[in-house]
């Protein structure tokens, strides 16, 4: 009998990260896939993207709207207990044998709740990693301690974990599927040898500080780029207390700027694409971190969003500060940064992650009773 993996995807991020791993599976006689869509994929406001799932030919099994109207704090508790009833009946009326969570967003707090319930294994990937600006990193490792598989992209986040008191046995550095994605999808794309003038901005809020002021930042992100000659690609910021009046502000910033474009999201597929023709990335999204070193374009990472995370020679690591944005910029097209980060060496992994994250759980899964009985694993 076919082992099956539920997966749940709420944003525009999880699906260029769950695809290879989803491909995997469709190859795999042992082992198949139910797929759970919610979030922001069923919103107009964050593009629709449950449309660049369908385009994928992933069946989805179930699909349920959770984004409350209200965008604040109450908002954002509301669609918590909306996901938490949708969840509920994800459990009862579905037959699966574990579930798979990717990384740290609140809104899979309420799986993880109705796994331990139902006494279903939790598989985790991306677990280990660290950033300190956003509420994220509490909920990451919150699902770590939940978790009975853990699937990290570098050996510093699998030691992170270890240390964490998980079992050793649970732990597996296998690298990133988002670069198994990017490396399978690049490999068709072709080469754009036209010089290279196109900048993708993406600006997502701090969570974790009270007084972070996301307006003013973006202010002088858009007044820095605006001194130089780019085309200037804005993408939406995810969704977060006050996400709905950030986006108004973009379009309002860049309204009569040509230099400007705003995309509410390119999709993962687009969004490679793009980078074939793009200078370097700025903002602070995980993107910039985790798959843009393997194109070697380089990542100007603004404030402590990321902070904590593992980081290639490609990112130049900034404060939200006008001349320093300037000076990051000027570093990102300088030849000598550039014919650096052309030879440095990668971390991520090497593009076969799905096969031993399959081969993994398909051998855990002989012991189901030793899988579901954590136990912690204290260093005297």
């Amino acid at each position: 009998m076919k082992l099956t993996l539920a997966f749940f995807t709420s944003t525009r991020g999880d699906m260029s990260i769950f695809e290879p791993l989803l491909l995997e599976i469709k190859q795999n006689k042992k082992i198949d896939y139910k797929l759970f869509v919610y979030g922001t994929h069923l919103e107009k406001n964050y593009g629709n993207t449950i449309n660049e799932i369908k385009r994928s030919n992933f069946k989805i099994t179930a699909k349920f709207k959770t984004v409350d109207k209200v965008d604040n704090l109450l908002g954002q508790s509301n669609s918590i207990y909306k996901t938490q009833k949708e969840i509920n009946n994800v459990f009862k009326n579905h037959k699966f044998d574990a579930v798979v969570i990717l990384g740290d967003r609140i809104e899979r707090l309420p799986i993880i709740t109705s796994s331990i319930i139902y006494r279903k294994p939790i598989i985790h990937i991306h677990g280990g990693e660290i950033t300190e600006g956003v509420l994220d990193d509490q909920v990451r490792h919150m699902i770590t301690k939940s978790a009975h598989l853990h699937f990290t992209i570098c050996n510093q986040y699998k030691r992170n974990i270890l240390n964490l008191s998980e079992e050793k046995f649970r732990v597996h550095n296998v690298g990133s599927l988002g670069v198994e994605n990017l490396l399978k999808i690049r490999t068709k794309l072709a080469q754009n040898h036209l010089r290279k003038n196109q900048v993708i901005l993406t600006y997502h809020p701090e969570t974790i500080n009270k007084d972070f002021n996301w307006k003013k930042n973006f202010s002088l992100i858009v007044t820095a780029l605006n001194k130089f000659n780019f085309k200037v690609i804005i993408t939406s910021p995810g969704h977060e207390n006050k996400s709905s009046e950030y986006i108004s502000f973009i379009k309002k910033t860049v309204k009569d700027n040509k230099k400007f474009k705003f995309i509410k999201s390119l999709g993962s597929k687009y969004y490679f694409n793009f980078l074939n023709n793009t200078l370097f990335v700025i903002g602070n999204s995980s993107s910039g971190i985790i798959e843009l070193p393997y194109f070697r374009i380089p990542t100007i990472n603004i404030g402590n969003r990321q902070k904590g995370r593992f980081l290639h020679d490609s990112v130049i690591q900034t404060d939200c500060k006008f001349s320093k944005i300037k000076q990051s910029i000027n570093k990102a097209n300088s030849k000598k940064f550039r014919k650096k980060i052309a030879k440095m060496k990668l971390h991520f992994g090497n593009g076969f992650t799905s096969k031993k994250i399959l081969n993994i759980i398909i051998k855990n899964f002989k012991n189901e009773k030793k899988l579901l009985n954590k136990k912690l694993s204290i260093k005297n």
